[in-house]
């Protein structure tokens, strides 16, 4: 096992076009890192850098605290399980997951020993004997990854090794990978475009946008503290609601005018931010997550002031809660993929708000709207960074 070091790592290709930008990170012994951004973002180009599969225009590599930059992938004791499965068909579960022990012509007493030891690991004892072709498609990934364990390498790179998968399997599947790096203790990074993969697998998330690094933190940090509005908009399922937002009053007494909304905003939130009682005043950006809006005629009790009057328009059922579909007479702050805040939208943004299974609320129905005003996010106007 190994420690994985990123110093200034870059990559820029002909025409100057920079895929990795100055990306500097450290990924302790044991550790499961993902790497999440949108397509195109520079993960998977950073995680062939790691492995050796891809030049490195400047910056370093280092595993085990050894600069790894000129050694050939063979040589950086890593292994690396990709999204297509790349079994021999021919083969069966066994020989497929032995044959690196095979071509290093270890004794076959040995090759038998850990080939049982992984199978047991991955719950493959049974389908030992069996083609590629005769398994699941969960099934063919156990195998990968078999292949990659046996080895006993020092890193293990994962390049979205789920998404070929079906919904339901690769639920199942994000729990056993992350399940077995807990239990084989192998230093894990691992890139995936999928923030609920990256949300549920990793010990730290490294969130990417255009080749730069926005935040890496736990993911309770990245999704209660976001650094910025794209890491806020990227993080979350539905996305945080962000609008351009006014606050006006004195810490005391504190009000955030929202459009032609006006809400009460509780002493306790500017004793967590430092910054904000500055921007008392000034325009900003406030994001609202879903989770945070309920239907107000299920909290009986919330403060009147800390309400919004709405018109739904959609009510998306799922059983366990209701995504409501809300406009709310404020600029909207939309963040791209490819940009940095976009200009204001001035027009009704739609907001998204996650009620309870309880709620009743129907498509055309005036209802009000309760915010949990003590969980807001604030960035600054003109940055887009946290307060």
């Amino acid at each position: 096992m190994a420690n994985v070091t990123l110093k200034n790592l870059t990559k820029t290709y002909p025409g100057q076009v920079t895929a990795v930008d100055n990306l500097s990170l450290e990924i302790a012994d044991g550790e499961f890192l993902v790497l999440v951004g949108p397509s195109g973002c520079g993960k998977s180009t950073a995680l062939k850098m790691i492995a050796g599969l891809e030049p490195i225009t400047a910056g370093e590599v280092l595993i085990a605290d050894e600069v790894v930059n000129e050694y050939a992938s063979r040589d950086r004791d890593i292994a690396m399980v990709f999204q297509s499965y790349a079994l021999y068909p021919h083969m069966s579960v066994f020989d497929n997951i032995a044959f690196s022990l095979q071509i290093a012509k270890v004794p076959k007493a040995e090759i038998t020993r850990r080939v049982g030891e992984v199978a047991r690991i991955l719950q493959l004892e049974d389908y030992l004997r069996r083609k590629p072709g005769n398994l699941s498609g969960g099934q063919r990934q156990r195998v990968a990854m078999g292949r990659a364990i046996i080895r006993q390498p020092s890193v293990f790179l994962m390049d979205e090794p789920l998404s070929n998968l079906d919904a339901k399997l690769r639920v199942q599947m994000r729990s056993e990978i992350a399940q077995i790096q807990r239990r084989v203790k192998v230093t894990t990074i691992y890139v995936t475009h999928d923030q609920v993969e990256a949300m549920t697998m990793g010990d730290r998330v490294a969130l990417m946008k255009d080749g730069v690094l926005q935040q890496v933190d736990t993911p309770d940090n990245i999704y209660n503290r976001p650094a910025n509005t794209f890491v806020a908009s990227f993080i979350g399922s539905p996305s945080m609601n962000l609008y351009r937002a006014r606050l006006e009053g004195e810490v005391a007494s504190c009000t955030l005018v929202l459009g032609g909304n006006r809400l009460a905003i509780p002493a306790s939130v500017f004793a967590d931010r430092a910054e904000l009682a500055a921007k008392i005043g000034a325009d900003i950006i406030v994001g609202l997550r879903p989770e945070d809006l309920e239907d107000a005629a299920l909290l009986p009790t919330h403060p009147a002031d800390q309400r919004l009057a709405a018109h739904v328009i959609l009510n998306e059922s799922l059983g366990s809660d209701h995504m409501v579909h809300f406009p709310i007479d404020a600029p909207l702050a939309k963040v791209s993929d490819q940009d940095s805040l976009d200009e204001i939208v001035v027009a009704e943004g739609v907001c998204i708000g996650r009620f309870g299974a309880r709620s009743l609320v129907k498509a055309g129905q005036s209802i009000e709207v309760a915010v949990a005003c003590d969980r807001l996010h604030f960035f600054d106007a003109a940055t887009g960074l946290a307060i």
